[in-house]
């Protein structure tokens, strides 16, 4: 009996703890995209019972009781704890972890590594960051995120290029902008058909080709410390793009993308609105009858010097057809009545999925962009396909296929021309002249000729738009196979070949009657261009454990790069059937055929050992063999090393004050060779002939038959550090480098016969700081958590030497400013005069006491460098709910404004407004060292405003460049899975985005000009610090659309 009773209660218990067992199941999802985690571990706390999500993030497990505690990790994620509770149905969301999405980054070869074994600076930016406030140019969305990156965009609309430049400028004449690489090859960004600061359109970068929807992440490798296994070509830098592959799942898989977006002009420029066309305070050039009756007429002038508005009738020679026309301010916002809302729209889908052994993703994207220009557009259609299978247990292949087709119509002409450059015919018409005058006909008169204020330039901006137009298309082919064999456990082998191959064409057609000498009966030019790069690798690697204490792996490769360039060029002037633009047309046809070709072949090493996984130690080494360089010059070699100590890991922290800490220290060199053929004698092929036979022409250079290669030597030390369990988490660099045997040119004697010689001469040396900085200040299990990231870097380049007897090198001179590189001044000084001052400090005043002098030296005004750069970005998010708001700072350097000379010269900026009761006051050198007071009143605005600009005194025109701007905000929404039970989306996200939305600050003379500071460089090198007329820019406002199904 007593043992009946005993099983009785026995069997009582167990049936009641068997009773409380139940299963709990959910969807385990990444909170910002609301995509499935496959492999999230689901373990009941303090017990080893758990599970892992399927491919589709669902997962089911037992637990004993309504109160135990369900922990949710993954790698990459922040790991989250759930009370069960009454719930059978538990959906997680997980957040990606600011400090552990970066514990793995792709480095050189797209070879993924550690973070923490890293001995040099590397930051990673996700590809999600980019494709909701996106940018046409996927390069102007690096702004403001990565620390010691310098972005800037052209004014040449949203496929024009952009200037990124890695840790300042280390070449005085070759490319200081870094290598891209597209999952392992690199790919060319150049940008055909240049334009310098005079005139030119601006025809877009490689890099404007990419689909940011194809993009996983984005890594910045600083300098060579990081780069040195590219060898020549990452002397600046890498840009590491990886693009995204299936992910691991069994099942198809469909995104659907959509971001739509308007682009309305947010800066424009302030005008005088008192004064019209003339000179003296006096109103035109005389008179002139119209239907009997005298009245006073404008000429072929075009300055705003005349006099005061007073509305009486006038005439405008040039526009008789209007008839007498009030004389007074034109309407305030005739300006930007002329300017376009513009739109993007982007649409892409992507496929993806594959098995245990493949996986496949193939992608489809179109955009299609309306500029704010008139007549303006740009279209992109992109198809990638990428493909990966495990052959067998030892081999690996992948391949991937991207086709870009690509055009525009009517890119703007960008630069200092007043005769084809958009923005500025516009900022320069006189206030008396209507806008509406100059669009009839589409700035035709009725008998179809040239319609103007005046004749010659400022050119009228609706014949701009209309008769000088632009048609460019591009087809090009990225192409990449590689297989990896598995030779034992420890050895694998990789070889890649990779190709970037596309064909540009470009027509540009001037209407006959357009001002200028080559183009008044008509002209066309057509350009063709085929470029080629191919890039060839072999790595072969050997990794493993070497005892308890230390692993290693050594790898051995080569490499061998081949590019290819052909351009084809036809300029056909002077039709001789009108409106017929073609060159069998053209009365004058001048042709030019260029073909040039660029070989690298290298090997290399890197070598990497691990103790007891705190301490690392990575040597590399690479010799290129370049076709560019002199007689025995064509080989170089640069090593690097650098060391990562983990002192958390070493000395076993155990504090939640300081969760990780390391140090790190780097060395390394990086060469950079020449352009092609300046080591070679050349000719150019003229027009012109005699008897049949065409000219020749020696080219400008004497061949540098002994020119080595530019090396630059790199020192860097930093610190990683985290505290309190990452919610702070701090990285800070500290570099130096000098880049010796500069590769430049100087000029010689024209009675040599060559305008000038590249040689090795010069150093430049860069040093600075960046810091990048994560914390959570606010942080509530399952709702509300705020992340703020800070970017700063402080770089100072300098010159330190030139060339034996050149005491400075021009990158660029226009006669009112040049910028330059001097020894003992920072790289980009602006050279030019200014205000003439007794020694006292007084201004000195021309002889009639009427107008400011400049000095008789040329002075240094400034420097195109900025103090520091800037990045902060907060991130609030409230369970499927974000916001995101980024502001970018750029604070010193200064720039020269071409757009303010040429306003303050022709009277229509706002700051010539006041002309009354003018006073100049200094004083009158009489040239023996003496000097007289001089205040002269009631100053005529010309000689107060314009005797300036006329006098070339620069200081008046060189301007700060400090700005901030909020430069993106997103507002998103994650739909939960309970919404979408019924629908056939799997995720679902909505973001309102907006881009440039405003400045927060910038000096009050760009204010007044319209323009933004950070459009006042220029995409080419050489030009960087030189604004002229920018187009303005736009404020973005749309949204994005992301689901998944």
């Amino acid at each position: 009996m007593k043992k009946i009773l005993i099983f009785a209660i026995f069997t009582l218990c167990v049936s009641q703890v068997f009773s409380q067992e139940r299963s709990v199941s959910g969807t385990v999802t990444d909170a910002s995209d609301g995509t499935p985690l496959p492999g999230v571990n689901v373990v009941i706390k303090g017990s080893s019972t758990g599970v892992s999500a399927d491919f589709d993030g669902n997962y089911t497990i037992k637990v004993p009781n309504n109160t135990v505690t369900l922990e949710f990790s993954y790698i990459g994620y922040e790991t989250q704890s759930v009370v069960v509770g009454s719930r059978s149905v538990i959906d997680i969301a997980m957040n990606a972890s600011s400090t552990e999405l970066s514990e793995v980054v792709v480095t050189a070869f797209g070879i993924e590594r550690e973070k923490k074994a890293l001995g040099y600076s590397a930051q990673e930016i996700v590809g999600e960051s980019l494709t909701e406030a996106r940018e046409v140019n996927v390069a102007n969305s690096l702004k403001g995120k990565v620390a010691g990156v310098f972005v800037t965009s052209s004014s040449g609309g949203p496929a024009g290029s952009t200037f990124v430049q890695i840790r300042g400028s280390s070449s005085l004449s070759g490319n200081n902008q870094p290598l891209y690489v597209v999952d392992g090859i690199p790919i060319s960004n150049d940008n055909l058909n240049q334009t310098d600061i005079f005139a030119g359109r601006d025809f877009g970068d490689g890099i404007k080709d990419i689909n940011p929807d194809d993009i996983a992440t984005i890594s910045v490798l600083k300098g060579p410390n990081a780069a040195a296994l590219y060898g020549s070509r990452g002397a600046n830098g890498v840009i590491l793009i990886t693009t995204k592959k299936s992910s691991s799942k069994k099942r198809m898989g469909v995104t659907y993308n959509s971001n739509t977006t308007i682009e309305m002009v947010n800066v424009m420029p302030k005008f005088q609105n008192n004064y019209g066309v003339g000179y003296d305070d006096t109103f035109g050039f005389g008179t002139e009858v119209y239907e009997g009756v005298e009245y006073p007429a404008q000429g072929g002038g075009v300055d705003s010097w005349g006099g005061k508005f007073d509305g009486r009738l006038v005439l405008i020679r040039s526009l008789l057809d209007l008839g007498p026309v009030p004389y007074s301010a034109q309407p305030k916002e005739n300006l930007r009545d002329f300017y376009n809302v513009g739109s993007t729209l982007t649409n892409t889908v992507a496929v993806d999925g594959g098995s245990e052994k493949i996986n496949y993703r193939v992608s489809a994207s179109t955009l299609h962009n309306k500029g704010i220009i008139p007549n303006s557009k740009f279209a992109r259609q992109t198809f990638t396909a990428t493909f990966g299978a495990d052959v067998s247990d030892r081999l690996h292949v992948e391949t991937k296929a991207n086709f870009i087709k690509s055009g525009a119509d009517n890119r703007p002409i960008v630069g200092v021309s007043s005769g084809r450059n958009v923005a500025a015919a516009l900022n320069l018409v006189p206030r008396n002249i209507d806008l509406a005058w100059l669009a009839m006909n589409g700035g035709r008169n009725e008998d179809g000729s040239y319609r103007n204020y005046k004749g010659g330039s400022p050119t009228n901006p609706f014949w701009l738009i209309n008769e000088v137009t632009s048609e460019d298309n591009r087809d090009r082919f990225v192409g990449l196979l590689s297989a990896t064999y598995k030779i034992t456990d420890w050895l694998n082998i990789m070889g890649r070949i990779g190709s970037d191959s596309y064909v540009e064409t470009q027509r540009q057609q001037y209407s006959a009657g357009t001002p200028g000498g080559s183009y008044v009966n008509g002209r066309v030019d057509f350009d063709t261009y085929k470029v080629n790069e191919l890039n060839t690798d072999v790595l072969l690697t050997a990794s493993g454990k070497l005892s308890n204490d230390f692993s290693g792996s050594l790898s051995l490769g080569a490499n061998q790069f081949k590019r290819r360039y052909e351009r084809s060029a036809t300029i056909g002037q002077n039709m001789n059937i009108p409106e017929l633009y073609t060159i069998e047309n053209a009365d004058l046809v001048i042709p030019s055929y260029s073909l040039i070709r660029k070989e690298i072949q290298s090997v290399f090493m890197t070598g990497q050992l691990a103790y007891k996984n705190y301490a690392f130690l990575d040597l590399t080494a690479r010799n290129d063999w370049s076709s560019t360089l002199g007689n025995g010059n064509y080989s170089f070699m640069y090593p690097s090393a650098s060391l990562s100590y983990v002192l958390s890991d070493a000395f076993n922290f155990n504090s939640n004050a300081i969760t990780f800490s390391k140090l790190r220290l780097s060395y390394a060199q990086a060469g950079n060779d020449a352009d092609p053929y300046q080591t070679k004698g050349g000719y150019t092929v003229q027009s012109n002939t005699f008897q049949g036979q065409r000219f020749a022409r020696i080219n400008g250079s004497v061949p540098a038959t002994d020119l080595k290669n530019e090396l630059t030597t790199s020192f860097e030390v930093g610190t990683d550090l985290r505290f309190f369990n990452n919610r702070l988490s701090l990285d800070f660099t500290y570099y130096n480098s000098k880049t010796s045997n500069q590769i430049m040119q100087i000029g010689l004697s024209e009675s040599t016969g060559f305008g000038g010689l590249y040689l090795n001469a010069g150093e430049v040396s860069n040093k600075g700081i960046e810091l990048f900085v994560s914390m959570t200040p606010i942080k509530v299990a399952d709702s509300f958590k705020w992340v703020s990231d800070v970017n700063f870097s402080k770089n100072t380049s300098n010159i330190e030497s030139l060339v034996e007897g050149i005491d400075r090198y021009n990158f660029i001179s226009t006669g009112n400013a040049s910028i330059i590189a001097q020894p003992g001044l920072p790289y980009g000084s602006i050279l030019g005069y200014e205000y003439k001052r007794s020694p006292t400090g007084e201004l000195v005043v021309n002889a009639d006491g009427k107008s400011y002098v400049r000095a008789d030296e040329l002075s240094i005004l400034g420097n195109i460098q900025p103090d520091w750069l800037g990045g902060f970005t907060n991130t609030f998010t409230y369970k499927g709910l974000s916001l995101s708001a980024l502001i970018d700072v750029r604070m010193g350097g200064e720039v020269y404004s071409w757009s303010r000379y040429d306003q303050n010269a022709k009277g229509t900026g706002v700051w010539t407004n006041v002309r009354e009761n003018l006073t100049v006051e200094g004083v009158i050198d009489n040239g023996d060292g003496t000097y007289t007071p001089s205040v002269q009143n009631n100053v005529l605005g010309q000689d107060y405003f314009a005797a300036r600009s006329w006098g070339n005194i620069g200081e008046e025109f060189v301007l700060d460049a400090t700005n901030a701007a909020l430069r993106e905000v997103t507002l998103g929404y994650t739909f939960n899975k309970k919404t979408l039970l019924n629908t056939p989306f799997d995720t679902a996200r909505l973001t309102l985005v907006a881009r440039n939305v405003l400045y927060l600050y910038r000096d009050s003379k760009f204010v007044e000009m319209g323009i933004a500071p950070d459009t006042a460089f220029s995409p080419t090198a050489a030009a960087q610090g030189y604004e002229s007329f920018s187009m303005p820019t736009t404020r973005s406002l749309g949204f994005n659309l992301s689901v998944t199904f």
